[in-house]
């Protein structure tokens, strides 16, 4: 494997960004790693996953085996990072949604031999990013083959009020008045999923996490639009890297094992 740091500069932003790329090792037709390095059309299915709040584009290296995980995988791993935006154009900051949807991958599979097939892309983020991996995806599911969350917040307006304390700055994101019923609300972007695709989603919690209740809350709705491509587990746990690290290598395998 090889790990990359790129920083480029972001139109969106208008600023330098940095984005972390775990990269497999390039194999023959057989599954042996290549002994030369030679240049071919071959391209790599990808995971995008998305840090929490308070993370950035280092933390799931630093606490994780993501490494090892890609490798037993053998596929590309990319870590962008947008600091506190909870992945959204915010009201007063920048334009996250937008950077992370499209130009994001636009330069990462310009860079990176990264394949654009939808059955080779999956989505994987916990907390804040379990957020933003479940608004992407029911966004744009014509572009993902799976999703994975580990204790998303997917609900704004319960985690507003009950978690304002560990975000102060939440209205700087989100316009308190749109939180519900528009295309930033996981429930409203269920209500207007189109049950036909093809996409799957699994959602992990934990038996103490501080949002056990919305994942509870929110598991009747996937299981009603996703039915037997829904996938629900709950470990024991806290919001925290103790349990995540439970979770992480459960949600890769059921990413490439039960797509098969």
């Amino acid at each position: 494997m090889s790990i990359h740091i790129n920083n480029f500069y972001s139109n969106v932003l208008q600023r330098f960004v940095e984005t972390r790329v775990i990269l497999p090792e390039p194999m023959d037709d057989t599954g042996n790693v290549m002994k030369e390095f030679t240049t071919g059309s071959k391209r790599i299915p990808t995971v995008w996953l998305l840090h929490g709040l308070g993370g950035d584009s280092s933390i799931w290296l630093r606490r994780t085996a993501i490494e090892q995980l890609a490798t037993q995988y053998h596929v590309a791993v990319v870590m962008p990072q947008t600091e506190r935006g909870f992945y959204t154009d915010m009201v007063n900051g920048p334009k996250y949604w937008t950077f992370l949807t499209q130009e994001l991958p636009q330069r990462m599979q310009f860079i990176f031999p990264l394949s654009q097939a939808k059955e080779d892309n999956y989505l994987l983020g916990n907390s804040m990013g379990g957020y933003g991996a479940l608004r992407w995806a029911l966004t744009y599911p014509e572009k993902f083959n799976s999703v994975a969350v580990l204790s998303p917040v997917t609900n704004l307006s319960e985690f507003r009020n009950e978690q304002s304390h560990i975000m102060p700055d939440f209205d700087l994101a989100f316009d308190r008045n749109k939180l519900s019923n528009s295309n930033v609300d996981i429930k409203y972007l269920l209500d207007n999923f189109e049950t036909s695709n093809s996409l799957r989603v699994m959602m992990s919690t934990g038996s103490d996490d501080i949002l056990r209740k919305m994942d509870y809350e929110s598991k009747e709705q996937f299981e009603k639009v996703f039915k037997d491509k829904f996938t629900w587990r709950k470990d024991d746990g806290q919001h925290n890297w103790t349990l995540w690290n439970k979770q992480l290598p459960i949600a890769m395998d059921w990413l490439f094992k039960e797509g098969e």
